[in-house]
């Protein structure tokens, strides 16, 4: 017998699709404590066990306000980051040391639903940290794609990782090309976008590993935030149709991310100041 809802279990949300059972997107009172215990954790983990730096900090934290707490909404715009994805906790283990650790700010985030909504304590812990689920290879028409679209023309906070999977590339290279459902939530929702690359996760948990390793160095660096308004627009789409249109701003996207690579990746920035001398 296997184990299908019925269609009245299922939240709206999840748009008849039982392969979602598991997610519970509305707030709990539980959601939270496990969101707030997960954030601390991960941040004695980070800055306590492994060592983890910052370059251009700054044109993170002037995005969040004064106290580096709220994404501060300009225009009512939501914040879309993306970053490439190398281990299986990049978040929450980076992205709990950004700041908005205040549960209303706290990011939504894609999240593969096998390994994230397979079961219900999966969902239960998962949908706490509001995690989205995706269904891999279920294509851009999915109920967790448009749920993000709309966290985003809400004015909300967004994290995604465009490559779709964690890298197999040796050394954390970044995996091209991306997925093109960034560049359809950036033409669809208009937000601020933020790049930013890091190095070093791929050793605190190597691809295969139970648990996170301490003693190591992480680095992040951080492009700059672009509002995706009609003046980049008019540079960077020139294509009449949807499809076209998310192919350009996810090729602009790539470019941003491969940028922010080849000056934190120490391989690749070595073989720049090669070059350079």
């Amino acid at each position: 017998m296997t184990d299908r809802p019925a269609s009245s279990h299922l939240h709206p949300a999840h748009q008849g699709r039982p392969e979602l059972r598991h997610w519970r997107p509305d707030p709990q009172w539980y959601h939270p404590a496990i969101c707030s215990l997960v954030v601390r954790s991960s941040q004695l983990l980070m800055r306590g066990l492994n060592q983890l730096t910052f370059e251009g900090r700054g044109r993170w934290d002037a995005l969040f306000g004064p106290d580096q707490s709220s994404w501060e909404r300009q225009g009512g715009r939501g914040l879309l980051s993306f970053s490439n994805h190398v281990s299986l906790f990049d978040d929450p283990l980076l992205i709990s040391n950004l700041g908005a650790t205040r549960y209303r700010d706290v990011r939504w985030i894609a999240a593969d639903h096998i390994n994230f909504f397979g079961n219900k304590l999966k969902g239960l812990l998962f949908s706490s940290g509001k995690c989205v689920p995706l269904i891999r290879g279920g294509g851009l028409e999915q109920p967790g794609f448009d749920f993000l679209r709309e966290r985003l023309l809400k004015g909300e906070w967004v994290h995604i990782f465009p490559e779709g999977g964690r890298s197999r590339r040796s050394e954390g290279r970044l995996q091209l090309p991306l997925k093109v459902g960034i560049g359809r939530l950036i033409c669809e929702a208009r937000p601020v976008v933020m790049p930013f690359f890091h190095y070093g996760m791929h050793l605190v948990q190597p691809i295969g590993a139970t648990l996170p390793r301490v003693g190591q160095r992480v680095r992040v660096h951080f492009g700059s935030a672009t509002t995706i308004d009609e003046a980049w627009w008019s540079e960077h789409i020139t294509e009449a149709g949807t499809e076209g249109q998310w192919a350009q701003a996810t090729e602009w996207a790539s470019g941003q991310l491969s940028a922010l690579e080849r000056v934190a990746h120490p391989a690749l920035s070595a073989r720049v100041e090669e070059q350079n001398t």
